[in-house]
């Protein structure tokens, strides 16, 4: 896109040109996810409209997220310590999470390779009850190809 700086009235000598780069929506988006996913301790806030309804929650980081849904699944099945194939998810998401440190934190994600949004602490407002709603906020993993809007922040509460 080309903007002109100046009226067209006069300009005879030289025309000033600004070029803006064209950004798509999801562009913009991943531009926002890519501040979570530069480190573990970030999250944004964020909330995003699906067909499904609206999400919102905290985005961050996938080896947060994946420590989460393993204490998430512990909380769940705190009451039946005997639940072994409850254990054994949670542990495995922990080791996927460990796999991913800061000695071996895989592939740098380049902004443009960022698919997905990883929320913890998340509420799904449904709409037209398409999903249950939960009372509780939970792991949420959202494609961004699903999302059709999307605003920093949380709504009030």
């Amino acid at each position: 896109m080309t903007v002109n700086a100046d009226s067209p009235a006069g300009m005879t000598d030289a025309q000033r040109v600004v070029t803006i780069p064209e950004l798509s929506a999801p562009s913009y988006l991943q531009s926002v996810l890519s501040i979570a996913y530069r480190d573990e301790g970030n999250s944004v806030p964020l909330t995003v409209a699906t067909s499904a309804g609206l999400v919102f929650g905290n985005a961050v980081h996938p080896t947060a997220w994946l420590h989460r849904l393993g204490e998430q699944l512990r909380d769940l099945t705190r009451d039946d310590p005997h639940n072994e194939s409850a254990q054994a998810m949670a542990s495995m998401f922990d080791q996927m999470a460990e796999e991913r440190n800061d000695d071996t934190p895989g592939r740098d994600i380049p902004m443009k390779d960022i698919h997905w949004i990883y929320f913890t602490d998340a509420l799904i407002a449904p709409v037209h009850n398409a999903v249950p709603a939960y009372q509780e906020p939970a792991c949420w993993q959202i494609a961004l190809r699903d999302v059709t809007g999307w605003t920093i922040g949380l709504p009030p509460a």
